[in-house]
């Protein structure tokens, strides 16, 4: 019988079952728990910023972790059900992984979901047994070699098991090859991502041929064709294996934009407003100009005369010693601005306006307007 293939959301295509992992991504309820940029691959496409690239660092989403509480506040921040565990590689760094896992579990229990991506098909048995120990309840294998050895360990050890690839364009029949090989293994899923382009790795890509979509967007030219390809393939010749393709349309609009929705209703202050068309959280802003940066001293100054003179209240302000700036309710710096700029005079150049950001930690801002 000939499987259908399934539209999703954001140009995504499936033939048989979403993952678990998958479903709690789209829902935006799975945080991506980096674990360490450390990895002992060297694909030329790998996208990771040069923040992270070949770095031991661990963040929880946008969030830089420095203990096990970091974790816990972006879990509870965006109403985790579960957590993907990336890097780098997680297993470069076994026991920290291993740590977050157990920290997880422990917090929320044996539902919350915690899936895992590494390229080590190889794993040796002692770390596939401490990871099902530990309570990892999917692991994903990005194979880099045709030793499967560490795959078949993961599915004796009663783990779900698929694997998870770039669509790389002309590379159809290779990506065939591998779904082959996981439906006789007995593997649950190929998920194949969209291929993107970053900063650190556009100049490896166009060493290949390979080219943007368009130039609104990260995409490479040709890897949905060959997602596609493979997906009409499987339909007809694969019985068991479901085979999913996660655009990266999907991953931005879908995905980010759930996610970052459940941190908005999760974070949102009360001298801050949500804007009306996206997921963005609407602030008043008081910084320095662009090239300087205000002093923690200067920031209480403003603070003081913003609350004491002009009558501001206390829980419509905020000292973010984080971005060194005050932060207040948009609609009361709009109603007294000439009030603040007359008070502030001595302050030296200040810049002020109304902020459109992101409830992520990062607080990406997306349009600023100076008042």
């Amino acid at each position: 019988m000939i499987r259908k293939i399934k539209k999703l959301q954001g140009g995504s295509l499936l033939v048989g079952a979403l993952p678990k992992g998958c479903k709690l991504c789209a829902k935006g309820s799975k945080m991506v728990l980096f674990v360490t940029g450390l990895c002992d691959s060297s694909c030329y496409y790998c996208p990771l910023s040069e923040e992270k690239a070949g770095k031991d660092l661990v963040f929880a989403d946008e969030m830089p972790v420095f203990d096990e509480q970091d974790i816990i506040y972006e879990t509870d921040a965006i109403r985790g059900e579960g957590a993907g565990i990336s890097g780098g590689d997680p297993l470069c760094t076994i026991k920290r992984t291993l740590d977050y896992i157990r920290l997880l579990k422990s917090k929320y229990g044996d539902d919350f979901h915690i899936h895992l991506y590494t390229s080590k098909t190889t794993a040796s048995q002692e770390d596939i047994e401490l990871l099902q120990n530990a309570g990892l309840d999917e692991i994903r294998f990005h194979p880099q070699k045709d030793d499967w050895s560490g795959i078949e360990r993961a599915l004796e050890s009663g783990l779900i098991v698929g694997i998870e690839v770039p669509a790389i364009p002309g590379q159809s029949e290779k990506l065939k090859q591998i779904a082959t090989r996981a439906e006789e293994l007995g593997l649950s899923f190929l998920n194949m991502n969209e291929l993107e382009a970053s900063e650190t790795n556009f100049e490896s890509l166009k060493s290949q041929g390979m080219r943007l979509t368009d130039m609104a967007s990260a995409s490479i030219e040709g890897s949905t064709e060959v997602a596609r390809e493979v997906l009409e393939w499987a339909q007809k010749n694969l019985n068991s294996l479901s085979v999913h393709f996660c655009s990266a349309s999907y991953k931005d609009a879908i995905q980010m934009r759930n996610r970052l929705e459940r941190r908005l209703e999760q974070t949102m202050r009360e001298f801050e407003e949500r804007d009306e068309d996206d997921s963005l959280l609407v602030v008043g802003i008081i910084r320095a100009i662009h090239g300087f940066r205000l002093t923690e001293n200067q920031l209480q100054q403003i603070h003081h005369i913003l609350h004491r003179q002009l009558g501001v209240p206390a829980n419509m302000l905020n000292i973010d010693t984080i971005r060194m700036r005050i932060e207040m309710a948009p609609w009361i710096m709009e109603d007294i601005v000439d009030e603040i700029k007359t008070s502030l005079e001595t302050m030296g150049r200040l810049e002020m306006g109304i902020a459109y950001e992101y409830p992520s930690w990062d607080r990406l801002q997306t349009l600023f307007e100076p008042i």
